[in-house]
């Protein structure tokens, strides 16, 4: 599958979307999370024009969990969360999950080498086709089209 039938997967999984800067990950514009869409025309022109693309998180509870290390990496392994939607920048791997709870009114929570991005403030991850700031294009490992937004609980990721 495409890049852009993926984000419709996640358009229709209830996802919306901001302008990021190419080659950045510095979302677009003052006010950026007031702008964001779920409308891929819109989104499509920004790929077309050279933006990378993010996700606004918060948005129906979705929140990204993201390693950069391997520290971060066997943490999150030891969490045992459900299979989920997956993707890989330059530093490391994001996953995507829907928060059961009330989102806590951060943007983003570190957990020791993990970083929890909530969206209880403005949040947003930068999905694939993206490139990362280094050149290293962004890239799906557990596409939306293949499998499902898993739901976790805030005791799932701090323990209790």
């Amino acid at each position: 599958m495409s890049h852009f039938n993926e984000l419709e997967a996640l358009a229709a999984a209830g996802a919306e979307f901001v302008q990021v800067s190419g080659h950045e990950k510095r979302p677009v514009g003052a006010a950026w999370q007031t702008r964001s869409t779920s409308n891929l025309d819109t989104v499509g022109g920004w790929l077309r024009c050279g933006s990378n693309v993010g996700i606004l998180l918060g948005v129906g509870g979705l929140i990204d969990i993201e390693h950069d290390d391997e520290d971060g990496r066997e943490l999150l392994e030891g969490l045992d969360l459900p299979p989920t939607v997956q993707w890989a920048s330059a530093r490391g791997a994001h996953r995507l999950y829907r928060l059961a709870d009330d989102l806590p009114p951060r943007a983003v929570v570190k957990l020791g080498p993990l970083e929890v991005r909530l969206g209880g403030r403005a949040a947003q991850s930068v999905l694939p086709p993206s490139v990362h700031p280094t050149g290293v294009a962004y890239r799906w490992e557990s596409p939306p089209s293949a499998v499902d937004i898993a739901t976790i609980t805030l005791a799932d990721i701090c323990g209790g």
